[in-house]
């Protein structure tokens, strides 16, 4: 009787201890399961910012001003440019252009403010122009002002070459993510910002 007994118990137990692995087991399924589906959502969400800075790498723009007192051909000629040198076109939201601090409206206001010219700047040789929501390819050069040296000596030009290190460039640019920045050229490199502040109340016309 007691070995059947004991016989009785030992297969309730073993009974009792199957569905107990079984238990364990399933639970190791599932947790595994949701290991691996946690990896694989983290590798999609590498994966797509991966993607998403190729993408904003292969749009970058990157705008900056320069200036210079003679051509690539060597003859002399004060200019102020902008230039794209990024991988993707800039959308200009404003610009400024200032002489000494102060912003002037165009080119005209420019040389009255730097060089003393009172006449008006359409009796001399002087090309500039705006870009005031302008798109600014990548590569694209931008002629701000252009004033060649006269054949006859003419003082403003002197003043001009003289002060043209006083001009600062400030603008607001974006690319086509509307990832913006504000470019000061008397500063190394562009500052990215969330969003482009409002235009200033003076800006540059050409």
């Amino acid at each position: 009787m007691d070995a059947e007994r004991e016989d009785r118990d030992d297969n309730q137990g073993a009974r009792r201890a199957r569905p107990d692995r079984s238990r364990a087991f399933e639970i190791v399924v599932g947790a595994s399961a949701i290991l691996v589906s946690v990896v694989s959502l983290v590798v999609a969400m590498s994966a797509n910012r991966t993607q998403e800075r190729m993408l904003a790498a292969s749009i970058w723009p990157s705008l900056i001003a320069g200036t210079s007192n003679v051509t690539a051909d060597g003859l002399p000629q004060i200019s102020l440019d902008l230039l794209n040198r990024g991988t993707g076109p800039a959308r200009v939201r404003w610009a400024q252009v200032l002489y000494d601090g102060t912003p002037v409206r165009d080119s005209r206001e420019l040389m009255a403010r730097c060089c003393g010219l009172e006449q008006p700047v359409e009796d001399y040789r002087l090309i500039s122009s705006g870009i005031q929501h302008r798109v600014i390819g990548a590569d694209e050069w931008v002629a701000l002002l252009r004033v060649p040296q006269p054949q006859t000596p003419w003082a403003p030009w002197g003043a001009l070459d003289r002060e043209r290190h006083k001009i600062e460039l400030r603008a607001c640019y974006c690319s086509v993510l509307d990832d913006c920045w504000l470019l000061d050229s008397a500063r190394d490199e562009p500052e990215p910002v969330a969003r482009c502040p409002a235009a200033p109340a003076v800006l540059w016309n050409g």
